[in-house]
């Protein structure tokens, strides 16, 4: 039976999208373009061509020989104009229509033909906000970073870990996607892949906090959506680069890249070979009783080398049908080597009574190869769109680990092991979203997906005392598969009427998991439910500030986070001789409630308060075997949470030379449950702050600084002090923008250091985490083709670096 509440809310919404439907009749508003020149010329007849935004899709294209051309546009829609004249150059800008009619008068400027090349330098938000979701534009980023993880490090208003999760504004990890579509893979897996993926292939970010009805409802940390390049609409264009970084050990990168735009076809190709050496460092001391001390400290190498091929087709069968293919492949050979030192001893005693050394070996291979073919038909002029598609990821990963302790206090005889171990997974999505826009300023949204994830996970391992026959290891030796089928579909009306936005939606998901482990025992579990979300978007104008519109917007909406493969799998995975890590395969799914209200000026996000309010909570947690003393990291159900957030986010405009962001955000995070079976009751209050800056010193030349700091954080019942990254870069353009130079600093003051302490239950373990973070590269990079022109805009802009 339902409870009361979810009753009221679901009647709730259905009032709402009764009252959305009652208005008065929408009507277009009139776009009226004037084209000019500076010499007031006759023009014969001009392009003009009419595209929606985000998704620069084609609406019209007319020539014009009668002045002004008027366009019947759809309210409260922002639009792009392109017009182009024989012997002028061609002209871009970007319309946000209202309720009121609104007449432009656009100059164009002759081509100047006496020039070799023209370069038309460009400006860009690097950060701009649409409805609920904010928008980073990659580029300055990119050009100091060697993988899409160190950008997304630098990233304004994300917190990555050393783990590779991403923390927007919940203690919850964000859902990685990668244009548009999940990335069906364990957290572990997506770090590793987000590190082969390279800088220079991200276009954009769209951080989605509160995503709507139309996304999946697990995403109860947001959704970070990288956005890949493609091709250009015109011409040849391309690019090869070359990079080089230097830590403790280094680094080098090489690639190319390719488009071609011609007539309706456009096409892409992106390679980048990668190699990586790196070290992470990592000291801790745990108390094994209460005058027991057990004192570890661990150096790991890393080696990797990578390959990443990117390749795409778009064709334009018609005005208004559109199809895409996408396919990425990478590519990884991994190697890691690490000494493990450890010592016990008794407190208030300087000598150790039990000493021994760890070596740990591994090496493994593994490919992601993802293929996606979409459909994109354009029903009316109004924005009426039909997408489809269908997705097929591969994930294969194979490796070997072989470990050797030696027991150098009391004297023992040493303990060996080795094995293999397999990881196979497929995902397979297709979804279909319409988008109508019907009478009575109603703007309809509803779609259906199906999503199926397989995943193989086996390990055979051995094990040898002294000289001892060597036999199986039955507590490693494990077989586990996985199996997780996502049916959803979900409906979603907008409406504008008095100055508000008011959008209401509701998404259903049916969750069908199982899992079966064949060894050492069989072993099965499953997971079916079925589960409604809603989700509530208000937004409106509050006034203007210096000509520009401060916005406010509120969000309701509830939200699932499921276990993953890694969480779930039971199979133990060898640290050392005193830890080892294991799912949990009687984990329940976390449901979340979140409330937000939050204010953009001018498109740009300023400020934002809001709660999370979680049961049936799940974390990562470290727990003590009490019969062996052998501590193990696993997933467990610990009760419920209540967060609280607050951010606040500003900047200065840009001008001709100097620009500026930075920003805040508090968490307060309250507990209620039960930590390995003992009370729990927690509270904590952490601070993250971020900034950016970037002065143009001149016409080919700009320095940037970028940096965030991490007070009193909470990462999984880790406490972690006071950490934080800064980092330089300086750009130099040559040869008219065809040679890009850029020289880049990583975390110039090696601060980037995790020190934490855990205080939980029977386990107290304090210590510190350091990686190869600090890192000096330099950056070539050749552009060749035609190049796109931009309109400059006014506010809160950075730069392009490249052309």
């Amino acid at each position: 039976m339902m409870k009361a509440g979810n009753i009221l809310c679901q009647k709730g919404l259905v009032f709402l999208l009764l009252f959305f439907t009652i208005g008065v009749q929408a009507q277009q508003v009139k776009l009226q373009v004037t084209p000019t020149t500076l010499e007031k010329d006759t023009l014969p007849g001009v392009t003009l061509q009419l595209y929606s935004l985000p998704d620069t899709l084609l609406l019209q294209s007319l020539v014009v020989r009668q002045f002004p051309a008027v366009l019947m546009v759809a309210p409260h829609t922002k639009y792009l104009i392109k017009l182009s004249a024989t012997g002028f150059e061609q002209l871009e800008k970007q319309v946000a229509v209202g309720e009121q009619p609104i007449d432009i008068s656009l100059v164009l400027q002759r081509k100047n033909t006496t020039l070799k090349a023209v370069t038309v330098v460009s400006a860009k938000r690097l950060v701009t906000q649409e409805d609920d979701k904010t928008i980073i534009h990659a580029e300055m980023l990119a050009n100091t970073s060697t993988n899409a993880y160190e950008l997304l490090e630098k990233t304004p208003g994300a917190i990555v870990d050393q783990d590779g999760n991403i923390y927007l504004n919940s203690t919850t990890p964000a859902i990685v996607y990668i244009n548009g579509r999940e990335m069906k893979m364990s957290a572990s897996d997506i770090s590793s892949f987000l590190k082969s993926l390279p800088a220079g292939s991200i276009s954009k970010i769209e951080i989605i906090r509160t995503p709507s009805a139309m996304y999946d409802a697990a995403a109860s940390g947001g959704i970070v959506n990288i956005v890949l390049k493609k091709g250009m609409s015109v011409g040849t264009t391309g690019n090869i680069n070359v990079r080089y970084d230097q830590g403790v050990y280094g680094a080098a990168s090489a690639g190319l890249s390719l488009t071609k735009g011609m007539g309706r076809v456009r096409t892409y190709l992106t390679y980048q070979y990668m190699h990586r050496h790196y070290y992470e460092d990592i000291n801790s001391d745990r108390r094994l009783q209460a005058d027991t001390l057990l004192a570890q400290s661990s150096t790991t190498k890393y080696f990797s080398g990578n390959h990443y091929v990117g390749a795409g087709l778009d064709f334009a069968w018609t005005p208004k049908l559109n199809l895409t293919y996408d396919l990425r492949f990478t590519g990884t050979r991994d190697n890691n080597q690490a000494i493990s030192l450890n010592e016990i001893s008794k407190q208030g005693d300087q000598h150790a009574f039990m000493d021994s050394h760890t070596a740990i070996d591994n090496k493994g291979r593994s490919t992601v190869l993802t293929n996606t073919l979409a459909m994109r038909y354009k029903i009316d002029s109004a924005s009426s769109v039909w997408a489809n598609e269908v997705e097929y990821t591969r994930f294969n990963s194979s490796g070997t680990q072989s470990y050797a302790t030696n027991y150098d206090l009391p004297a023992h005889a040493p303990i060996a092991g080795y094995g293999s171990l397999s990881h196979h997974a497929q995902a397979v999505n297709f979804k279909s979203d319409l988008s109508l826009s019907i009478f009575y300023r109603l703007t309809l949204e509803a779609g259906l997906k199906l999503s199926r994830a397989t995943d193989k996970n086996e390990t055979h391992y051995f094990s040898q005392q002294g000289g001892a026959p060597v036999v199986p290891d039955t507590f490693q030796t494990t077989a586990y598969r996985y199996t997780g089928n996502i049916t959803s579909a979900y409906t979603q009306l907008t409406k504008r009427v008095y100055g508000f936005i008011l959008k209401a939606g509701l998404r259903f998901e049916n969750t069908a998991i199982t899992g079966n482990q064949s060894i050492p025992r069989p072993a099965s579990f499953g997971i079916q439910r079925n589960d409604l979300f809603p989700y509530l978007y208000i937004r409106r104008n509050l006034f203007t500030i210096f000509g520009y519109p401060l916005t406010g917007n509120a969000i309701y909406r509830k939200s699932i986070t499921r276990p993953d493969f890694d969480a779930l799998n039971p199979a133990p995975r060898f640290i050392d001789q005193y830890t080892y890590e294991t799912g949990n395969s009687a984990l329940k799914p976390q449901l979340t409630a979140n409330y937000e209200v939050n204010a953009t000026y001018d498109d740009f996000p300023v400020f934002a308060i809001g709660m999370n309010d979680a049961s049936c909570a799940f974390s990562r947690v470290t727990y003590k075997d009490e019969q062996t003393g052998i501590a193990y990291r696993t997933w467990d159900n610990i009760g419920s949470y209540r967060e609280l957030y607050a951010r606040l986010f500003g900047g200065l405009p840009s001008g001709r030379k100097y620009f500026m962001y930075m920003g805040v955000q508090c968490n307060y995070v309250d507990y209620q449950g039960a930590y390995q079976g003992a009370p729990l009751q927690y509270k904590r209050t952490s601070w993250s702050f971020f900034t950016g800056h970037s002065l143009k010193a001149s016409p080919t030349m700009s320095f940037n600084l970028n940096g965030w700091m991490y007070v009193n954080g909470f990462r999984l019942f880790n406490e972690l002090k006071t950490m934080g990254q800064l980092n330089l870069s300086v750009t130099k353009n040559a040869f008219h923008n065809k040679v890009n130079i850029i020289v880049s600093a990583n975390d110039l003051l090696k601060t980037n250091k995790s020190l934490f302490t855990i205080n939980q239950g029977p386990v107290q373990v304090s210590g510190a985490r350091i990686q190869d973070s600090r890192r000096v590269g330099i950056t070539l990079k050749y552009n060749f083709g035609t190049v796109r022109t931009e309109e400059k805009k006014p506010a809160f802009v950075v730069p392009e670096t490249t052309p």
